[in-house]
């Protein structure tokens, strides 16, 4: 891969480490507050199915985190291959992982065939 190439991965990832590190700090700081600060409602006049709504949003919020802080692990697995020499090779095969696929995916660690067998089998 040329530097230019890499270059470019580096700075999408770079972006994509930051948002995420944003993200990550807003739903946390969301999820500091008790239900009735988030929700701004009074929890003692609340109707069941408004607190039904907050916990199913602060849920979601949950789950977001999860999923970025997921994400973001894996942003700094791309970061650190970049560092290393590694951007850019299968993990399992040790190939080339196809232009393409690091085009829509920066932080994908396993060729196209690799992970189709990696969903097969999980």
């Amino acid at each position: 891969m040329e530097d230019r190439e890499l270059a470019g991965f580096k700075e999408r990832l770079l972006k994509e480490r930051d948002r995420l590190v944003d993200e990550i700090a807003y739903v946390e700081s969301t999820m500091e507050q008790t239900q009735s600060e988030w929700s701004g409602e009074n929890e003692f006049e609340s109707h069941m199915a408004d607190s039904a709504t907050s916990t199913f949003a602060r849920e979601s919020d949950l789950s977001l985190s999860i999923n970025s802080r997921d994400m973001l692990s894996r942003v700094d697995g791309a970061l650190s291959r970049i560092e290393d020499g590694s951007f850019g090779i299968c993990l399992v095969c040790g190939r080339p992982i196809e232009m393409e696929r690091l085009e829509a995916l920066p932080y994908a660690d396993l060729c196209m065939e690799d992970k189709i067998k990696e969903e097969k089998s999980g």
